[in-house]
C-alpha cells in the first residue's frame, strides 16, 4: 500500500479512480466514470459505465485497456470493492500481461493525488453533480470523453514535478516545462511505430479549436438531457 512515486522513471504506472454520477442520491442504478492517469506523462483515460457491478467495471476496463497506446505496468486504485474483488483481479491478471496491482492506504486520498485532481478538473468541472441514470445519458457522456481524450492528451500541455526538496522545514517544488502527454510519450520512446504513426496522424488531422467547440456542444446536450429529468442536481 502507498502511492506511485512522483519521480517514477517510465510511463505505464496509472492511478485509478471511480467518479459517481448519482446526483443527490446514491440509490438505484446510475452512471459512473472510470478514470486512469499515468503518473509519468499525465496521459488520461476516461470511460462512462452504467453502475459499478462486475460486468460494468470489467467492460469499462476492457475498453480502457484496448485504447491506452502503451503498456500498462501498474494499476493503483483505492481500496474500494469495485476495484479489488476476485473478478476484476482475475480479469487484470489474465488481460494485462505482467500488470502490478497496488493500492492506496485506507483514508489517504493523497495516495491517489493525480487522479483525484483530474476527477475535479476533467470530470466534475464538466459534468458537475447531475444524476445520469439512463443508458442514453451514459452513452452521451462516453462520447464526450472520446473527444476529451483527443483534446487533453494531444493538445493540452501539463506540468510535471521534476524536483522536490526541503528548505527550512518547507517543501519546495520545481516543475518542468509544460508539454502535452503525447509529447512526453514521444520523448519516452515507449510508443510502437504503429502507435506513433496513429497518434501523429490524429494530431496532424485534428483542429483543436473545432474539437473544443464540439466538446462544449456535446456537454451542453448532455446537460440538457440530465436536467430534463426530475431529481437532477446542478
Amino acid at each position: 500500500m502507498g502511492r506511485i512515486p512522483w519521480d517514477i522513471g517510465e510511463p505505464g504506472h496509472f492511478e485509478v479512480d471511480l467518479v459517481h454520477h448519482g446526483g443527490e442520491s446514491a440509490a438505484g442504478l446510475y452512471g459512473h466514470t472510470i478514470q486512469l492517469i499515468d503518473v509519468k506523462t499525465g496521459w488520461s483515460e476516461r470511460v462512462a459505465v452504467m453502475g459499478r457491478g462486475q460486468a460494468a467495471m470489467e467492460g469499462g476496463f476492457r475498453r480502457l485497456v484496448e485504447r491506452v497506446p502503451f503498456a500498462i505496468l501498474e494499476l493503483h486504485p483505492d481500496n474500494g470493492s469495485e476495484f479489488f474483488n476476485q473478478h476484476l483481479v482475475r480479469y487484470w491478471k489474465e488481460t494485462v500481461t505482467g500488470v502490478h496491482l497496488s493500492r492506496s492506504r485506507p483514508y489517504q486520498k493523497n495516495d491517489n493525488r493525480m487522479v483525484e485532481q483530474k476527477n475535479d478538473t476533467l470530470v466534475r468541472q464538466y459534468v458537475g453533480q447531475v444524476r445520469l441514470e439512463t443508458p442514453e445519458q451514459v452513452a452521451a457522456l462516453d462520447a464526450l470523453y472520446e473527444q476529451m481524450w483527443l483534446y487533453y492528451n494531444l493538445f493540452q500541455p501539463v506540468l510535471h514535478l521534476c524536483e522536490k526538496t526541503v528548505v527550512k522545514d518547507k517543501v519546495v517544488r520545481k516543475w518542468d516545462q509544460a508539454k502535452t502527454p503525447y509529447e512526453r510519450l514521444r520523448e519516452s520512446s515507449v510508443l510502437s511505430s504503429d502507435q506513433q504513426a496513429r497518434l501523429q496522424h490524429l494530431y496532424e488531422h485534428t483542429n483543436p479549436a473545432l474539437l473544443r467547440e464540439d466538446i462544449y456542444r456535446r456537454l451542453d446536450a448532455l446537460w440538457q438531457m440530465a436536467m430534463a429529468q426530475p431529481g437532477s442536481a446542478a
